[in-house]
């Protein structure tokens, strides 16, 4: 662990020190950074984690110094999931704005992403190409983030159970949070997801604006257990909350019984949602002070979560509701999140899977498809997927097994391919109807065999694994690198 790593656990990350590096120690991390970046990008690495954290060896306050070049500011997502999804929305925004932006687009997250990030979109002379940068940034992270780089604003989207190596349960990421909005700057705001309430109790320390976000639904039942619902009782006084609607996990319209802690008044809330055969989101998004009927490409319920706490982000900088509108109704998968590609009238879905919550709406959203379902669940247990990945017990895979008439072909992939066969011999499925292979490219191109045209796979890989086949979806002519634009 190297004292960046450290740095992300600290008890009191409080201000990395400032305006002690030479401007020639920060215009050599500069050049060494850039030229990292180039030769990752040559070998096909994607240059997000090495530029940084050599650059920081050399000059450790390289992204408050270039950071402070804005003349914007910063916005930070933070929270367990949709901070890459909600990041890249805000961005697609402000660019329609015509606002130059800054953004970790590969949804690098810690210190060193960062770092790289700002290398990048910096000159060789330390000039930065942004008005301002619109960053997500891993819970463990933010609070030496928020204490660096004084962001103007800050979205948490929400707090699940996750890499339960690095975080513990999830009072512990709630910690981290609170600690690096107790660092927030006076004149800054704060978003958060008003359906949460491990994100109600949160103070703003600092009296920066709040804004609040939520749905307000009526959603139909469904038959997935609710495996990832981590929040049962009232954070002030400890008896159990209850619900008058639960759109999953513990996300909802919530009150306790017994105190007066319950959901906060809504600022800005999505009223109505309907689903087209093409799964487009037909919505109402309620602003303080209009409505705007949105045409959503984005899959999922947890996906009309990051919509909101895009358009509350602009509302907050001032965006005008056409530009919101006319962005929204554009905007892409982002990178490895639902995002789609084809290959010989086939069509391949990659959704990333890391907690039990966000894989059981990924399932959700797979099953509420029609047609029949070709599957790769790919599980790494690298430092960046988390090591301990107990939580694929906490999945409803179940469902899959419900529904067998519509699987074609499933395999398990990835380091840890034989634990997930056994999470699937468990939840159902007899072992002639799985393949197993530790191969992520063998995987892919079995399914795509099995995928007849006109049918979809769809690939559910932790991160790392989500790196790799995408690597080799790139080589097949499938898609993109991330830096070479979607």
């Amino acid at each position: 662990m190297d004292k960046h790593d450290k740095q992300l656990h600290s008890k009191d990350p409080g201000r990395i020190k400032q305006g002690r590096v030479s401007g020639l120690r920060l215009l050599s991390a500069i050049w060494i950074g850039k030229a990292l970046i180039g030769l990752t990008r040559i070998l096909g690495r994607g240059g997000t984690t090495l530029p940084g954290r050599t650059a920081l060896t050399i000059a450790p306050d390289l992204s408050y110094l270039l950071a402070n070049r804005l003349e914007m500011g910063t916005i930070i997502i933070t929270g367990t999931n949709g901070k890459t999804t909600t990041a890249a929305l805000i961005n697609g925004i402000l660019k329609e704005a015509g606002l130059r932006c800054i953004h970790n687009q590969s949804g690098s997250n810690l210190t060193w992403g960062i770092a790289s990030t700002f290398i990048e979109n910096s000159t060789w002379l330390g000039r930065i190409n942004g008005d301002l940068a619109v960053l997500e940034v891993d819970e463990g992270a933010f609070p030496t983030l928020t204490a660096s780089l004084q962001p103007r604003g800050i979205i948490v989207t929400n707090i699940f159970r996750d890499q339960l190596d690095r975080f513990g349960e999830i009072d512990s990421i709630q910690g981290l949070i609170q600690k690096g909005l107790d660092h927030l700057p006076s004149d800054s705001f704060l978003i958060i997801n008003a359906d949460d309430p491990t994100l109600a109790s949160l103070k703003n320390s600092t009296n920066s604006s709040r804004w609040t976000y939520g749905l307000e639904l009526k959603l139909p039942a469904h038959n997935f257990n609710n495996t990832g619902r981590d929040i049962k009782t009232c954070p002030v006084c400890f008896k159990r909350l209850a619900y008058n609607m639960i759109y999953f996990a513990h996300i909802g319209h919530y009150y306790c019984p017994s105190c007066s802690f319950k959901r906060p008044e809504v600022k800005v809330k999505l009223t109505r949602n309907n689903i087209d055969s093409k799964g487009l989101n037909h919505v109402q998004v309620c602003l303080p002070d209009q409505k705007l009927d949105l045409t959503i490409p984005l899959l999922g319920i947890y996906n009309l979560y990051n919509v909101l706490a895009a358009a509350t982000c602009a509302i907050a900088l001032n965006i005008s509701s056409s530009i919101i509108s006319s962005s929204l109704e554009k905007a892409a998968p982002s990178f490895g999140r639902m995002e789609r590609f084809e290959k010989e009238n086939k069509e391949i879905i990659m959704a990333l899977i890391k907690n039990p919550v966000g894989a059981n709406e990924v399932l959700r959203t797979i099953l509420d498809q029609p047609g029949n379902i070709n599957l790769i669940v790919a599980i790494n247990d690298r430092i960046a997927d988390g090591t301990d990945i107990s939580w694929i017990w906490d999945v409803d895979f179940e469902q899959l097994s419900t529904t067998k008439n519509r699987i074609t072909t499933v395999i398990a992939s990835g380091l840890r391919a034989f634990d997930m066969a056994v999470r699937f011999k468990y939840a159902g499925f007899e072992p002639e109807q799985l393949l197993v292979t530790e191969s992520l490219n063998q995987a892919i191109e079995t399914a795509l065999e099995q995928t007849a045209p006109g049918s979809r796979l769809f690939i559910l890989p932790t991160y790392t694994a989500m790196l790799e086949m995408r690597r080799y979806l790139n080589k097949l002519g499938l898609g993109k690198p991330y830096w070479g634009g979607s």
